[in-house]
């Protein structure tokens, strides 16, 4: 095993990360199904991004902490998830690269839900505080790159493509770093 990427020797994916600076915070609450599976892509993300912090579903103590957080700055959080109160993140994220929603608060924490879609929409309807914060979708249909995942959802990407969308527009980095890595974990295996 790898002691940086955390995959086994024969895949090591170390040779393709480079780090990227990001701006805002990202937080990915991942469900704790996800966490081992070898097609982990919330992974990835951390060993590229220097503004990351991973919150798996039954660490009570920090999904504690990021709720309390929620509750007292809903506003400095921006949640990509789609639901029936979300917005188009194309229309809104102008006011997101320039750090604010509107409000005197300034947007400091993106957050994503990692999991399938099923697990994922579970994580949003068990926790009330996460359908309190502003929340985004995708307007535009992304062409996803994930390859070697099956999935029924239209349009379905994985958090990883979710990631290097959103930072590539809120804090202007290139999204290439998070896709070369991408694409080396996906060389591994074999395509679906």
């Amino acid at each position: 095993m790898c002691n940086k990427c955390e995959y086994p020797l024969k895949t090591c994916v170390c040779s393709a990360v480079n780090q990227i600076e990001n701006k805002i915070e990202v937080i990915i609450l991942q469900d704790k199904n996800e966490v081992n599976n070898a097609k982990n892509t919330a992974r990835l993300v951390a060993l590229c991004l220097t503004d990351i912090s991973i919150i798996k579903s039954d660490d009570t103590t920090r999904l504690t902490q990021l709720q309390n957080s929620c509750l007292s700055d809903p506003r400095s959080f921006a949640l990509f998830f789609p639901c029936n109160n979300s917005h188009a993140f194309e229309h809104h994220f102008p006011n997101l690269q320039n750090n604010n929603l509107g409000t005197s608060t300034a947007v400091k924490h993106l957050l994503f839900i990692d999991g399938t879609w099923r697990k994922a929409k579970r994580l949003y309807l068990s926790h009330e505080w996460l359908q309190s914060l502003p929340s985004f979708h995708f307007n535009e249909p992304l062409e996803g790159m994930y390859r070697i995942r099956k999935t029924s959802i239209n349009n379905g990407i994985s958090t990883l493509e979710a990631v290097a969308y959103v930072v590539s527009k809120t804090d202007d980095i290139p999204s290439k770093p998070l896709y070369d890595l991408f694409e080396k974990m996906q060389s591994f295996w074999p395509s679906n």
